[in-house]
């Protein structure tokens, strides 16, 4: 992985672009401070360790809304993303963007650029979708007990989309749920899963449920 995939590099990448205007002020301000020491140290005084620090500050600050740019082309702040290009950005982001918390009930993953998008799950009755769930793919395993799972896809508490994910296997491992009556998955509910697996459990037991992906 590069530094610029780095998840903390483009989480500050994302912060410069959605604050470029400030920051490009911020470094207005350190250039105009620099102007006025170099003219103060032209007429004798000894300032130029001191305008070259804030000299230095200026060029950082109106060069980072640029280096944001090449990190993160043509990627919107997350907040004024669409609804199609919020559901996209489960395709393009990798599984370790994102940090998941599990409790005893409940487990989230939050977008460490932007922790308000977030997923959310529950293992009580609010969370279960099926709690008997009956397919040969999810049922065909040492422990044919199987249960489905609301996921939630949220933006600072508002639902964007409601996912379906299945523990099989006595909960030893979480899957995407394909199409009806397929084997089918779809690329973006497989990724889903690559984000909450624990043991990179996902790819295994889909080689052995006879699932496989394609791409949406």
């Amino acid at each position: 992985m590069s530094i610029i995939d780095n998840p903390p590099i483009k989480a500050l990448a994302l912060w410069v672009k959605e604050q470029a205007h400030a920051v490009r002020i911020i470094g207005g301000l350190f250039l105009l401070i620099a102007l006025v020491l170099g003219i103060v140290w032209v007429m004798g005084v000894e300032l130029e360790p001191v305008a070259f620090v804030f000299s230095l500050l200026a060029s950082v600050f109106l060069s980072l809304p640029s280096v944001a740019e090449y990190i993160l082309p043509d990627r919107k702040p997350i907040r004024h993303m669409s609804f199609d290009e919020l559901l996209k950005l489960i395709d393009e982001e990798e599984p370790s963007a994102w940090k998941v918390l599990h409790t005893n009930w409940a487990a989230e993953a939050f977008l460490c650029a932007d922790p308000r998008l977030r997923f959310r799950t529950r293992e009580d009755d609010v969370g279960i979708h099926c709690d008997d769930f009956q397919e040969p793919w999810a049922t065909g395993h040492p422990d044919s007990r199987a249960r489905s799972y609301w996921y939630d896809y949220l933006y600072d508490g508002n639902l964007i989309e409601r996912f379906i994910l299945v523990d099989v296997d006595g909960h030893r491992a979480t899957l995407p749920l394909p199409d009806a009556g397929t084997t089918d998955v779809p690329m973006r509910r497989y990724r889903i899963a690559k984000i909450f697996e624990r043991n990179d459990e996902v790819d295994d037991y889909m080689q052995r449920s006879g699932l496989s992906t394609y791409d949406t």
